[in-house]
């Protein structure tokens, strides 16, 4: 099987650009509301990096960190009850019915992505908007960031994308049409 076949088989991918993100947690703050999710709870988490120096400036940048979606997962294998699965597209999920809240998924998480939601007692994490991608729509944090940070699609197309982007700001940095941060 081709790489474009293989890459095809596992179906979308979302990938994030530390280089776009201005940490403005509109992805947390559109999964939260899209999900009903209390504000203890974090799907997916902006990082701050910094303030870090960088050529004589004070520079602060943001990670925007969600489940990777892996492709063995060491949550699913961790579960007790089988609430935590896996499509055949690669979304990794928690079924609620299932869960009992003992967190052992969180534990074998070597990412700490799967936690508890206090307000249910059972693991909140990134579904991958499943719902939506099953109805041909965005996953809502890539639909709501501002910047672009968060790139949606066929791993193929994703990587290329995020590809282009770099050689980009290379190219200004050479350049020298790069912006501070």
């Amino acid at each position: 099987m081709n790489q474009n076949k293989k890459m095809e088989k596992r179906g979308k991918a979302l990938l994030s650009d530390s280089s776009r993100c201005i940490g403005c947690f509109a992805c947390e703050t559109a999964c939260k509301l899209e999900h009903d999710l209390p504000p203890q709870t974090h799907p997916i988490r902006t990082i701050t990096i910094g303030p870090l120096e960088r050529d004589d400036h004070l520079v602060t940048t943001f990670q925007p960190v969600t489940c990777a979606h892996c492709e063995t997962p060491a949550c699913v294998a961790a579960c007790l009850t089988g609430a935590m699965q896996k499509r055949e597209d690669g979304i990794v999920f928690s079924d609620l019915e299932l869960c009992i809240g003992c967190q052992a998924c969180a534990v074998a998480c070597p990412f700490g992505i799967p936690h508890l939601n206090p307000e249910i007692g059972k693991i909140a994490k990134c579904d991958g908007c499943k719902d939506r991608v099953d109805s041909g729509l965005w996953p809502v944090c890539a639909l709501r960031c501002p910047t672009g940070a968060l790139l949606f699609g066929s791993p193929a197309r994703v990587v290329q994308e995020k590809r282009q982007k770099e050689a980009t700001r290379v190219a200004n940095r050479v350049l020298g049409n790069e912006t501070i941060g």
